[in-house]
């Protein structure tokens, strides 16, 4: 393993769900054009080597699998590079800037014979996972539509004036906006049209165009609204599931899924409702901190990284495919041109 970046995403997920696999796959190098924090990095880790450029690592390593945490404006070229070199490679999300430089990893993945998963992480939180088994398995008739509330606080991303997401297409939609779009796809797909409307809140902050954003986005059968806020001080990512029979409520963070029953407004019956609900809230809860508490919970690059060396051990097809990374880059570019209209 080769992991490129050593930033936020590297140090918070992708090395820590890498060390938890260490018999498996095992971290020997480091590369950021940032040599001093790579250093820094990889002696926390234990990561023994590491590189300023990632052809002088691929060269002095025999490296199995790139991971690629650098900014999306990297993605394509480190990727491609990579491949060349006959590496499989990890990229988090998103894929790439756009549809053209996706045709080229995968082009070049074709060509080297290797593999590309995309880290779609919030797929594999437990209770989304559990809710398109249940969606499969027709639990609430036949689907009909869904809702994400997604909040990232201001002091995360908002308020850095040297943030690279404030550079991206559409300003701070560019980072999180592809974790909506491509949980969207997981019930919706494929998306033919979006809507969108951005505001301005926060006039202190002039380098971020936008902090709310409401997107509709359209398959054939079902669509998706979504609200994106980042002018609170709280994280929330909320989704809703609705079908001809049922409707599921998900916390993506407590890692609860409620089944939604109401169907009846009297009084007696909405004490029910409220009561089984909040019953259910709190068993999932209570589960999720007991897992937590002993080890034994794995968070979402846990499962992705785990499943992506199985996938290249077996010969089978990672957990998200270059495909799906590409179709979640040309939802973003729809709705990045509806931004700019």
């Amino acid at each position: 393993m080769g992991i490129v970046g050593s930033g936020f995403i590297a140090q918070q997920k992708h090395l820590p769900a890498w060390n938890r696999i260490k018999d498996d796959a095992a971290v020997v190098a480091l590369c950021d054009v940032n040599t001093a924090q790579a250093q820094e990095v990889a002696r926390r880790f234990g990561v023994t080597r590491v590189y300023a450029e990632i052809g002088e690592m691929l060269e002095k390593e025999k490296i199995d699998i790139v991971d690629i945490c650098a900014p999306p404006r990297a993605h394509a070229p480190l990727a491609i590079r990579a491949l060349q070199n006959r590496a499989h490679v990890l990229i988090e999300k998103p894929m790439a800037v756009n549809t053209e430089e996706c045709d080229a990893i995968i082009t070049a993945a074709r060509e080297s014979q290797r593999s590309v998963c995309v880290a779609h992480s919030d797929l594999f939180y437990p209770s989304f996972a559990r809710a398109r088994e249940c969606v499969r398995n027709g639990e609430i008739g036949r689907f009909k539509g869904m809702r994400i509330f997604l909040s990232t606080p201001v002091n995360y991303i908002t308020s850095d004036a040297n943030h690279w997401a404030h550079k991206l297409p559409g300003g701070l939609i560019g980072e999180t906006g592809p974790h909506v779009i491509y949980m969207t796809l997981a019930f919706i797909n494929p998306i033919c049209k979006v809507r969108v409307h951005a505001q301005k809140l926060l006039q202190e902050f002039p380098w971020s165009p936008f902090e709310d954003y409401r997107l509709e986005l359209i398959g054939e059968k079902a669509s998706c609204s979504i609200t994106l806020t980042y002018a609170t001080p709280h994280w929330a990512a909320q989704v809703d599931l609705w079908g001809r029979e049922g409707l599921l409520q998900l916390d993506l963070e407590t890692q609860s899924l409620v089944r939604y029953d109401r169907k009846s407004l009297k009084p007696a019956a909405i004490g029910r409702s409220a009561l089984r609900q909040a019953a259910q809230a709190v068993r999932a809860t209570l589960s999720t901190g007991a897992r937590v508490l002993l080890g034994s919970f794995q968070n979402t690059h846990d499962h992705l990284v785990r499943g992506f060396v199985q996938s290249i051990r077996n010969g089978a097809a990672p957990p998200v495919t270059a495909q799906e990374g590409r179709e979640a880059v040309r939802v973003m570019a729809m709705i990045v041109e509806t931004l700019q209209q």
